[in-house]
C-alpha cells in the first residue's frame, strides 16, 4: 500500500528507518510493536518489532475514520462504508499467507491464527477479509507459491469454498453468501 520511500539500518536487531510522508508510529501506539522497513516490493512496509503467539492481540484500530469513497489507502468496514485508518498500519502489505488479521467488527489487528508472529516479520494482511471489491487490483508479489492468488481483485472474484482458507470478515461472508445464493 505504500508509495514513500525509505532508508533503514539495523541497529542492535531493531530497524532504524528514516520514511518520507509517513504516519509516525506513536499513533495506535506501534513505536514498540513495529517499524518501518522497506521490501523487496514496496519502498515502505512495517516489520514486527515483538514476538506473539498465534490469534493474540497486536493492537487496537483507534483512529480510524470512516469516509465517503474506497481508495487504495481505506479498509472496508461493512457492505457500504470505508474507513482510513489514519496510522502507520496503512503500510500493512497485501499477502496471501499473511502475518496478522484485521477484525473491522473488534476494530483490531490480532496475529494470524495459523501461525506465530516474530521478531522482523513483515506485517501483512489478506487484502480480501475485508475488501469486497478493490479499487487498484493489483499482481500479488507474496510468494506464497500455490497459496498465490495471482491478481488481487477482492473478495467477490474469489470462489467461496477457496474464500474459506482465509480469515474473512463477517461483511465479506455476508455478501459472499448473497452472490453465492444469487448464482444458484
Amino acid at each position: 500500500m505504500a508509495t514513500s520511500s525509505a532508508t533503514t539500518n539495523a541497529t542492535a536487531g531493531k530497524f532504524v528507518s528514516e520514511p518520507k510522508a509517513t504516519y509516525s508510529l506513536s499513533i495506535e501506539n506501534l513505536t514498540d510493536l513495529g517499524a518501518y522497513s522497506p521490501n523487496a516490493t514496496q519502498p515502505d512496509s512495517l516489520v514486527s518489532q515483538v514476538s506473539l503467539p498465534a490469534g493474540s492481540l497486536f493492537t487496537p484500530i483507534t483512529t480510524a475514520t470512516e469516509v465517503s469513497q474506497k481508495k487504495w489507502s481505506t479498509v472496508q468496514i461493512s457492505q457500504d462504508k470505508h474507513v482510513e485508518l489514519n496510522s502507520a498500519l496503512v503500510y500493512m502489505n497485501h499477502s496471501c499467507r499473511p502475518s496478522v488479521e484485521i477484525d473491522t467488527d473488534l476494530m483490531e489487528v490480532r496475529v494470524a491464527k495459523d501461525r506465530d508472529l516474530q521478531i522482523g516479520d513483515e506485517l501483512t494482511f489478506f487484502y480480501p477479509s475485508t475488501e469486497w471489491q478493490m479499487d487498484k487490483p493489483f499482481v500479488c508479489l507474496c510468494d506464497a507459491g500455490s497459496g498465490c492468488l495471482g491478481t488481487v481483485t477482492g473478495a467477490a472474484d474469489i470462489e467461496a469454498q477457496e474464500l474459506r482458507k482465509w480469515f474473512v470478515n463477517e461483511h465479506i461472508v455476508k455478501q459472499k453468501n448473497a452472490q453465492t445464493s444469487k448464482n444458484e
